[in-house]
């Protein structure tokens, strides 16, 4: 996500939260704990991917303290979209800074939280539906996860749905340019005096 704070960081303050957290609640907790600590009464909260779905869980279980949510390439919002593909602009030898056991943590933590029909999966389709802040929802035109899902997120949350061309699952380094207008077009219709980016 730094790449995002850096497109960011000329118009907003931004604050990069580190996953550090076994479960989804205590990363819930852990952004409340900066949010207070920071002294923010409200702020924009930026995720990618899977830190697009914790985002919205913060966002339902602290409804006012978020303005404006951007959600650039959610993960599936269900088991029935995972898919196995992947990202031509990622090279699968790279080493990304995660802990395996965490992530593989964090996902049973969401299964067993938001569990599916058929008790093997997890959905979010109930938890999103309930955001009540404004959202952008970012898709890329070639991006890795399912389009299906993508539109779900933003027909559900009734969020402004904006697909980059020439885009994968990575638009802030693939269409940097495109990325930052549309996010910053949106959360300047939605700031307020202090108002700043979490990302």
């Amino acid at each position: 996500m730094a790449p995002v704070g850096d497109l960011l960081r000329d118009r907003f303050r931004v604050i990069r939260l580190e996953h550090a957290a076994a479960t989804v609640g205590e990363l819930v907790d852990r952004m409340e704990t900066v949010r207070a600590e920071l002294g923010e009464e409200h702020w924009f909260i930026v995720g990618h991917s899977w830190g697009a779905a914790t985002a919205s869980m913060y966002a339902v279980t602290h409804p006012h303290r978020v303005r404006a949510l951007v959600l650039a390439h959610p993960m599936e919002i269900s088991t029935q979209f995972c898919e196995l593909s992947e990202d031509p602009l990622l090279d699968p030898n790279e080493s990304w800074e995660h802990d395996p056991d965490v992530a593989e943590a964090l996902w049973e933590d969401l299964e067993a939280n938001c569990p599916d029909t058929t008790g093997d999966g997890y959905d979010l389709t109930a938890m999103v539906r309930r955001v009540a802040a404004p959202a952008l929802v970012l898709l890329g035109e070639r991006d890795s996860i399912h389009q299906g899902s993508g539109k779900q997120w933003a027909e559900l949350l009734n969020a402004q749905l904006v697909s980059l061309a020439d885009a994968g699952h990575w638009s802030f380094l693939e269409q940097p340019a495109q990325f930052r207008h549309a996010v910053t077009e949106f959360l300047m219709a939605h700031a307020a005096p202090r108002t700043m980016a979490a990302a």
